[in-house]
């Protein structure tokens, strides 16, 4: 069963910490210029601690929607975009210090990335 945050005293909502970490994640992720020389290795680790946190967050604790009444996709479809910046991570190649990848690429990899993780934004 599907649930929605609760609320708290002065209408805030508790979110459990891995929305916060995911939300942090999406932060980290949306200000990392391509031009950074550990950039391509970031979105990797990224992408890794997305999918720890997916993966760890309790199925019966899954909202329905975080905010705005906006519904949440289902945890399978965000581990999917997951999945996919992972694969796209790998075809790119080295993501070693100083490595730098075609913008396109670049582009490509950070607007899937982003797709997973903007529900928590």
């Amino acid at each position: 069963m599907k649930q929605n945050p609760a609320p708290l005293p002065g209408g805030k909502t508790a979110f459990p910490p891995a929305r916060t970490a995911l939300r942090d994640l999406y932060r980290a992720a949306r200000h990392l210029p391509s031009t950074d020389p550990y950039a391509p290795a970031r979105l990797a680790r990224i992408v890794d601690q997305a999918e720890y946190f997916l993966q760890e967050w309790p199925l019966a604790e899954w909202p329905e929607a975080l905010h705005s009444g906006q519904p949440l996709p289902d945890r399978h479809v965000l581990l999917s975009w997951l999945l996919t910046a992972r694969r796209e991570i790998i075809q790119a190649g080295v993501t070693a210090p100083g490595t730098m990848w075609p913008y396109a690429r670049w582009h490509q990899i950070t607007t899937t990335l982003l797709a997973a993780l903007v529900p928590f934004a």
